[in-house]
């Protein structure tokens, strides 16, 4: 595999791993909205990474959608098949979790409650831990683990 994608996919799945560990503190500190877009953001750096790794086209890697990442991703990987719910229940939270015009009126703090978050966070944490067995799969470990800070 060129060392370019393996770098840019062990790039965007260390973010996705430290984006999961933000949503938790998050959830912990009481910022459910905050902890809904992290948890979005989670899943959409593990799906792009995984499609960094399989050389997706760059319309793809250019989404937002985490529902069009998971049905480009099907095609290098069956598996990305099962999660579609968790896909579209973390693109709800894209725009409404960070915007007060995202949302009919007041802001966004107001709207989120721990269930919601405690749902986006178990629905990222399996995006990444999906993206994750697959590296394993392919002896990955590069990817997997972290560079050493300067």
């Amino acid at each position: 595999m060129p060392s370019r994608k393996k770098d840019e996919a062990a790039r965007w799945f260390q973010q996705a791993l430290y984006d999961l560990k933000a949503v938790q503190w998050n959830v912990d500190g009481g910022f459910y909205d905050t902890a809904c877009f992290l948890a979005q953001q989670a899943a959409e750096r593990a799906l792009k990474s995984f499609l960094y790794y399989t050389g997706a086209r760059r319309a793809a890697l250019l989404t937002h959608s985490l529902v069009a990442m998971v049905r480009d991703g099907k095609k290098s990987l069956a598996a990305m098949r099962e999660l579609l719910p968790e896909a579209r229940e973390l693109d709800l939270h894209y725009i409404p979790s960070r915007y007060p015009n995202g949302l009919p009126s007041g802001y966004p703090h107001q709207f989120y409650e721990k269930p919601v978050a405690d749902r986006a966070y178990v629905a990222a944490k399996r995006i990444v831990s999906l993206v994750c067995r697959h590296y394993q799969d392919q002896g990955e470990r590069s990817i997997l683990e972290p560079e050493e800070e300067p």
